[in-house]
């Protein structure tokens, strides 16, 4: 069964990351454009997340993952190839209420980690629903290419131009009228 894709905000919220090497480096660079605060805990760190602790940027926990670790997680990425630690840490933050990923195991997991194209404000997940991420990782290649180089300006361009008009059809048909006209249709997009 398909996973229903929903949109959290992170700001400020603490994520435990449990795992200091190349796969907790990729979820680690991929939630801090969100803003939370990330506590990465491992016995060892790649140089990346060496240097985004002495940046200030996440706190590391040189140490093997200790369950008090989960005081106060507001989400759990489990980044770890130890199936047996994944499951207890999927454990421990169900009976908490906490969502947890278990990378590679989606049986350990109570959300997914889409495959994401962040543009600013624009953030699109993809997903296969934990079953060939693979497939993901191809299909926002192919997304990648259909967006234009200025989505951005796009964005707070009618985010600006929304903000100053009233709710209501009126102000709906406005903005659906500007996209239509400030992005291209898809038989003009120069797919590479």
């Amino acid at each position: 069964m398909p996973l229903f894709p929903v949109f959290v905000d992170l700001t400020g919220k603490k994520v435990l990351v449990v795992g200091g090497g190349k796969v907790g480096t990729r979820k680690v660079k991929s939630l801090l454009p969100f803003g939370p605060e990330i506590v990465v805990v491992s016995p060892e760190f790649t140089a990346d997340l060496e240097r985004l602790g002495r940046e200030g940027r996440i706190k590391l926990l040189r140490r093997r993952f200790m369950s008090g670790d989960l005081k106060g997680a507001d989400l759990v990425v489990v980044a770890v190839d130890d199936e047996r630690l994944q499951r207890r840490i999927y454990r421990m933050c169900k009976k908490r209420g906490v969502p947890c990923n278990s990378v590679d195991s989606p049986q350990w997991c109570s959300f997914i980690f889409p495959s994401l194209i962040v543009r600013g404000d624009l953030v699109i997940g993809i997903t296969t629903s934990g079953k060939v991420p693979a497939l993901s990782r191809r299909v926002r290649e192919i997304v990648e290419k259909c967006l234009p180089d200025d989505i951005e300006e796009v964005l707070r361009t009618l985010a600006k131009e929304r903000a100053s008009m009233e709710k209501g059809e009126r102000r709906q048909r406005k903005i659906k009228d500007l996209v239509n006209k400030l992005i291209p249709t898809m038989s003009t997009f120069n797919l590479r």
